[in-house]
Parts: C-alpha cells; sequence; structure tokens
C-alpha cells in the first residue's frame, strides 16, 4: 500500500493469491517431493524462482560464462508440478542475466521439457541492454548516476564509459512481465536479469495487490528457504499474499517461518534495515506487525510503499585485465609475525627490478596478497602448531605479464630474508603445482547505476516460444 492507502482509505480485499518459491540455480533437496506436494495442499496459484544476481562479481556477466550448474535438475520437481496442476511460473534465469546466459538456460530447460514431453507456451524477457542505445540516451541528456557510493566507479556514467562495457544488463520492475503474464495462452515467463522481488510483484500486482504488499511479498519470498528458521535456499517457501499482507509458510516442517527469519530477512542487502528503494519507490518495512500463527505461519501487515521517479539498475561489465595466482603455506611464527613487512619487501622488489622498470604499479599491473588464518598476535617464544596461507594475486593487462610478475613475486616471498631467520630460503610451502596459476580475464563494474526511465520495459525485448522446441542451438 502506498503512503497515502495507509493515512487514507483502505484498499479493496483481494482474494489472497498463493506462491510457492525456489532458487533456479540452488540445488534441491532429495525430499522436496513431498514439500512441494504439502504446498500444493494448501493451493498454489503461482511458482516463482529468482536466479540472477550480482553476489559474485562481474565475472560472469564480463565472460558470457555462468558456473556448471544443473539448472534442469533444480526446475525439475517445479516444473512437473506447474504442468500436472497447470500453475503459471515466472523464472529468472542465468545469474549474470546476460542474452547469453538467459538463451543456454533456456536450451538447458528445452532439453529437459523435450525429454518429458512437456509442451510449455513461455514468454522471455531479455533484459541485457545495448551499450549504444545506452550510450545514445546518455548523449541525449540522460543523467545516469552511481547507485551506491563508491570511488571504483564514475558518479555519472558517461557514452564513453558505456561503450567501454562488455555487456550490461537492467533488472527489470515487474511492469514488463506484467505485460507477457496478461497473454492467456501462456504457461509461464522466463526472465534474464530482473528485479528479485518483482518477479513476485508482477503475477501479484496483475491480479489486484498493493504495489507495498506485493513488494513485500517478493522480499520475503525472493531467497526462497533462506528466510526460515534454520535457514536454507535449498528449501522451498511458500507464501500467500493479499491486500493487507503476507502470511508466510515453510512447506518442510523441519523450518519455520519465525519473526526472526522474515524480519531479518527483511533487513538482507540494504543499507537502511527497513527500507529498500525499487524502480517506482520505496518499500517501507518499519511499521510492520508479524504474528505467528496457529498452523506454524506467520502473517505479516503494515508494509508502506513511498512513490518515487521510476529507475533500472544498470550493471555493466568491463574487462579489468588479466589475473595469475601463487597459493603459499607459511608456519614460521617469526615470520607470521612480520608478515606485512614481508609482502612489502617482495612488492619492493617488482618495482625495483630492471625487467619492470618501464611499468607502474596501479596502472599497468595491481599486486595483492591476501592472508587467511594470520593471528593477531604471535608469540615467539610459544610457537602456534598452525598454518597460514597467503594468496599472491596480480593482474596486469596480459597474461603473460602477469604470471611473470607473479612468480618474480613468489621467488621473494620463498627466499626473501626477513629478520630472525634461522633457514636461508623455504620461507613458504607450495600445495599447488603450477606454482603460478593463471586464471584469464579480469572482469568488474564498470557500471552499477541508475537509469531514470518512463518506460519500464523500453530497453527490454520479449519474445514468445514454444520452450521444447523453439530454443536457440
Amino acid at each position: 500500500m502506498s503512503k497515502g492507502e495507509v493515512n487514507g482509505s483502505a484498499p479493496d480485499p483481494v482474494e489472497p493469491i498463493k506462491f510457492l518459491s525456489f532458487v533456479t540455480h540452488i540445488p534441491h533437496r532429495e525430499d522436496v517431493d513431498d514439500s512441494i506436494a504439502r504446498a500444493l495442499e494448501w493451493g498454489v496459484d503461482y511458482i516463482v524462482a529468482q536466479g540472477t544476481g550480482s553476489d559474485w562479481g562481474a565475472h560472469w556477466l564480463g565472460s558470457g560464462t555462468f558456473p556448471a550448474t544443473d539448472i534442469a535438475g533444480n526446475c525439475r520437481p517445479y516444473l512437473k508440478a506447474a504442468v500436472e496442476h497447470k500453475i503459471p511460473f515466472v523464472f529468472s534465469v542465468g545469474i549474470a542475466g546476460g542474452s547469453v546466459h538467459l538463451d543456454a538456460s533456456l536450451k538447458l530447460l528445452g532439453d529437459l521439457c523435450a525429454r518429458e514431453g512437456w509442451n510449455l507456451r513461455v514468454g522471455v524477457l531479455d533484459t541485457e541492454v545495448d551499450r549504444e542505445e545506452l550510450a545514445g540516451l546518455i548523449e541525449g541528456g540522460v543523467e545516469v548516476v552511481q547507485a551506491n557510493r563508491t570511488e571504483d566507479l564514475p558518479e555519472k556514467l558517461s557514452a564513453a564509459d558505456a561503450r567501454e562495457l562488455l555487456r550490461t544488463v537492467a533488472l527489470a520492475g515487474p511492469e514488463p512481465i506484467m505485460e507477457l503474464l496478461a497473454d492467456e495462452e501462456l504457461d509461464g515467463v522466463i526472465t534474464g536479469r530482473a528485479l528479485d522481488i518483482a518477479l513476485f510483484m508482477a503475477p501479484a500486482m496483475a491480479r489486484g495487490i498493493p504495489r507495498a504488499a506485493a513488494a513485500h511479498l517478493g522480499k520475503a519470498l525472493e531467497c526462497a528457504g533462506l528466510a526460515l528458521s534454520p535457514p536454507d535456499s535449498a528449501e522451498p517457501v511458500w507464501a500467500a499474499v493479499d491486500s493487507e499482507g503476507v502470511t508466510v509458510r515453510s512447506p518442510n516442517p523441519k523450518l519455520a517461518a519465525t519473526v526472526r527469519s522474515i524480519a531479518s530477512h527483511g533487513f538482507y542487502e540494504r543499507s537502511d534495515p527497513t527500507k529498500e528503494d525499487n524502480p517506482g519507490g520505496r518499500l517501507d518495512l518499519s511499521d510492520c506487525v508479524y504474528e505467528p500463527q496457529a498452523d506454524g505461519a506467520l502473517r505479516i501487515t503494515g508494509a508502506q510503499w513511498i512513490d518515487a521517479p521510476y529507475t533500472l539498475l544498470i550493471e555493466g561489465a568491463k574487462l579489468a585485465g588479466y589475473r595469475s595466482l601463487v597459493i603459499l603455506g607459511a608456519r614460521d611464527p617469526l615470520l607470521l609475525g612480520q608478515w606485512e613487512t614481508w609482502v612489502e619487501a617482495m612488492r619492493q622488489s617488482v618495482r625495483d627490478a630492471p625487467r619492470f622498470a618501464h611499468l607502474v604499479e596501479g596502472t599497468d599491473y595491481r599486486i595483492a596478497v591476501r592472508p587467511y588464518g594470520v593471528p593477531d598476535e604471535v608469540d615467539p617464544a610459544r610457537p602456534p602448531r598452525m598454518e597460514s596461507a597467503f594468496i599472491l594475486d596480480v593482474v596486469a593487462d596480459d597474461q603473460d605479464l602477469a604470471s611473470e610478475i607473479a612468480y618474480f613475486g613468489f621467488i621473494r616471498l620463498f627466499i626473501g630474508p626477513y629478520p630472525g631467520r634461522k633457514s636461508t630460503a623455504g620461507n613458504a610451502a607450495i600445495p599447488l603445482m603450477p606454482v603460478v596459476i593463471p586464471t584469464g580475464a579480469v572482469y568488474v563494474f564498470g557500471a552499477y547505476h541508475l537509469l531514470p526511465t518512463e518506460q519500464p520495459g523500453a530497453l527490454f525485448h520479449s519474445r514468445k516460444i514454444d520452450l521444447a522446441t523453439a530454443v536457440p542451438a
């Protein structure tokens, strides 16, 4: 409900709409069929699952790849329920959510449908943004500003910044999904990158649920069982939403929707624990009331929606260089007590080496050493029985240079002197061969900005396909 609805007349009552949620890229539990069956007994009007995100950074977006995940196996029990009970579904897929990720996921899901003999007609929403179109909007005067304050990104995206991006997506809001859901001949909708809660908002709003309750539904269900106690995103979660609020319930009797689990998940991934900015407004949970029910469900009311100008979050990846790694393990307490000096001596050796004299650290290459398991204080008089790990991480403009610097740095870490050392070399152990591990291209976000728009679906492309037969090769 909006602020006006809170302070004025109440919204018209709407028949509760029931949802079953899971995550498309997370493998399900072995007993998931039992949980689905239990949810079906309570009633399910929509099966909704998110499967995109930027939690892991820009690599998959920039590279056009995504991890080896059995999306078909993950989705099979839920698609089976959708087919057998004629339940519409809304999924986002491909993690990074670009066109290539969407098409690869459609291929896997299409193969599954072909094997199972499922004839599913789906609407597909492609949310990759053409960089030239984005650059043209900026040149036309649209200001695309930082979503979060960070020195790594420009305050405002320029047309040149946009053209430097290798692949760009925008997080779709509920409106373009609603447009596809309006086609009654479709069995479901599959999107690329989308706002997680928008997947739930779209069917709820299409059925008359106020935006506040629809958004709170999405916030509670977006990560499936992660909002339950104990939290486990491999588990599904069930909810019913009406004009006043949301009722959440666990289909697995070993987990529960508790005041703490649902309220704490409402704080998830936000700077203000009770407010979340979204396309077209802010979800405000500061006045929510949580009421446990006799059947084990949790009823939540009081969510508010404050309208704001409509913006789309733009995620764009660019190439930052090429990475080579060295993994070391060290046990000498004398070394561990001065590891920062040890590392700095290595960095200085690289700077002073004639072969690298023409290079500028921070511009032509970057060196980072990440310690793991180093105690705050090391007492040489009482050597701890422990080992600390160090990862030497070098990023340079090409792979050969990154590997050369990484090996040079490794040698200095391996044999370089430090005060008090009794040996002549062998400062650290090498658990893996080859010593230098080239990992390939490194991608970073070149855009994490907000694009204002009055047409929520204008940058996207939609199509309708028979999933088992009309998938990309």
